[in-house]
């Protein structure tokens, strides 16, 4: 299956771009497409807080927060959009 995700402010320069589409087993999760990506011990860092994410980090699955699904254990299905960006305020 394939996914897109899209990668936005520093993450685009993080990761090389503002979007990728990644090629997954059946089953696979939004941990699973994570894990791939940071192929860098620098990416890694900037994702993972152990083993889980990042708390400044937003990851959305077609427009829903991870944290409200089931977190890094959230099931992909072809054609899902995964967007990545960090946790943004204003004043």
């Amino acid at each position: 299956m394939t996914v897109k995700v899209k990668f936005f402010a520093y993450f685009r320069d993080l990761f090389g771009g503002r979007e990728r589409d990644v090629v997954l087993g059946d089953g696979s999760t939004v941990g699973d497409v994570l894990a791939l990506l940071c192929d860098t011990a620098e990416r890694r860092r900037e994702i993972f807080a152990g083993d889980g994410l990042k708390p400044h980090l937003v990851v959305m699955v077609n427009g829903v927060h991870v944290r409200s699904l089931q977190g890094l254990a959230t099931p992909l299905s072809s054609g899902d959009s995964l967007a990545v960006f960090p946790m943004m305020g204003g004043g």
